[in-house]
């Protein structure tokens, strides 16, 4: 009978610990899931602060343009020091978009990373293609924007989405 007995404690210590064992193990992969979740939200924000900077510069750049025109004559001196000023601010920016796209692929994001690259590209060619004496009329920078409006919502709505998946 103390054989029984002593068994019966043995089985019921080992159902114990292994119900311990268990949970704790089921709370810490809960733990390690619920990090990696806050991590890579943590991440994809800190690619929207990224995107935004050079957002931000690409505005102001964008509204100088409008306001001097197409015509470089138009364009007085002090518009002109803002101007490369601003172009100078927009190339140095751009590392910004080399740390996104470093964490968009870290994160294994390359349909996100394909669109944030079209839409910083797009930015990119409206410097290098709208400046006074290169453009004829405002209505190119228009269509222009409108379209590089599109990109940044396809790739902000995605951002949106990869968010929403990651916060859970």
């Amino acid at each position: 009978m103390e054989i029984i007995e002593t068994i019966a404690m043995i089985l019921l210590g080992a159902l114990f610990g292994g119900l311990s064992v268990y949970y704790s193990v089921k709370e810490k992969l809960r733990l390690v899931s619920e990090h990696k979740s806050q991590r890579r939200s943590t991440l994809l924000e800190e690619v929207a602060e990224h995107l935004g900077k050079v957002s931000h510069t690409y505005s102001k750049y964008a509204s100088l343009i409008n306001e001097i025109g197409p015509k470089a004559e138009r364009m007085s001196l002090k518009q002109q020091k803002e101007l490369d000023a601003l172009s100078s601010q927009f190339v140095d920016i751009f590392e910004q978009v080399s740390v996104a796209d470093a964490k968009l692929l870290l994160l294994g994001e390359k349909r996100l990373q394909k669109l944030m690259k079209l839409y910083t590209g797009k930015m990119a060619q409206f410097r290098k293609q709208f400046y006074p004496g290169r453009y004829h009329s405002s209505e190119q920078t228009t269509a222009f924007k409108k379209e590089l409006a599109s990109i940044r919502d396809q790739f902000y709505d995605t951002l949106s989405e990869r968010y929403d998946q990651a916060a859970g």
